[in-house]
């Protein structure tokens, strides 16, 4: 397996995904500043199946609830 390098910064591709999430717009409106949609798509598509989103939620409800002095985790 070839790995290529992306040349976004993954920070910058995070941005349009987190663009297109907050605004509700489709992803071919993602503003040229930005990495193309396409790239944006296929980064969150990735991350959507290998389960990178769960884990962040997570770890920010965790870090989340510990900054407003709850425990990690809600009661069952």
């Amino acid at each position: 397996m070839v790995k290529r390098r992306s040349k976004w910064p993954l920070m910058e591709i995070v941005n349009a995904i987190l663009y297109v999430l907050k605004n509700g717009c489709v992803w071919r409106d993602v503003p040229g500043d930005l990495p193309p949609w396409s790239t944006a798509y296929w980064y969150f598509d990735k991350w959507e199946a290998d389960g990178t989103w769960a884990r962040v939620s997570a770890c920010l409800t965790v870090s989340s609830r510990e900054h407003a002095q709850k425990k990690p985790a809600p009661r069952p």
